[in-house]
């Protein structure tokens, strides 16, 4: 039961987060209704998702967003110092490290809040939601790839 038991419970686990990061890749995009998947019908019906649940992962969505949407403006003017650094001929290796550094940083606060925000969604949901979740993710993605529109891949 140990390692292959704790790898197979894990992997609808990654798959779900691989999924919602790729809903909301980008936290300022993510406010759009069409990354909130739990307010979407289709989706709620397809994994079975109360109305509860729905309200508790917007609450969640809503409880993050400012945090999320600061923490991208900070990379975005992160990288912007380090690109106009990085055209500066004046401008020394270890001028640029620094800002590099400063630009990771900002990178990873701003991962560390998605993270933490999809894994308070995910114990929202139910292991199977969790599993019929991915499963719409991968469906969504490979109908994405390639070039079709069906209803998996049409907004609800």
């Amino acid at each position: 039961m140990g390692e292959a038991h704790v790898k197979l419970r894990s992997t609808p686990v990654l798959a779900f987060v691989a999924g919602l990061l790729l809903a909301a890749s980008d936290p300022v995009e993510a406010n759009n209704d069409r990354h909130k998947w739990w307010l979407s019908e289709g989706v709620r019906a397809e994994i079975a998702l109360s109305e509860q649940q729905s309200r508790d992962i917007e609450a969640i969505f809503q409880a993050m967003a400012p945090r999320l949407r600061a923490e991208k403006d900070e990379l975005d003017r992160q990288e912007g110092l380090l690109a106009a650094l990085m055209q500066d001929q004046a401008t020394d290796e270890a001028t640029v490290t620094q800002a590099i550094a400063r630009v990771e940083r900002a990178r990873s606060a701003m991962s560390t809040t998605r993270t933490l925000m999809l894994f308070r969604m995910n114990r929202v949901l139910s292991e199977e939601q969790r599993v019929k979740l991915a499963a719409y993710r991968e469906r969504r993605e490979r109908d994405r790839r390639q070039g079709g529109s069906t209803p998996s891949t049409r907004r609800h």
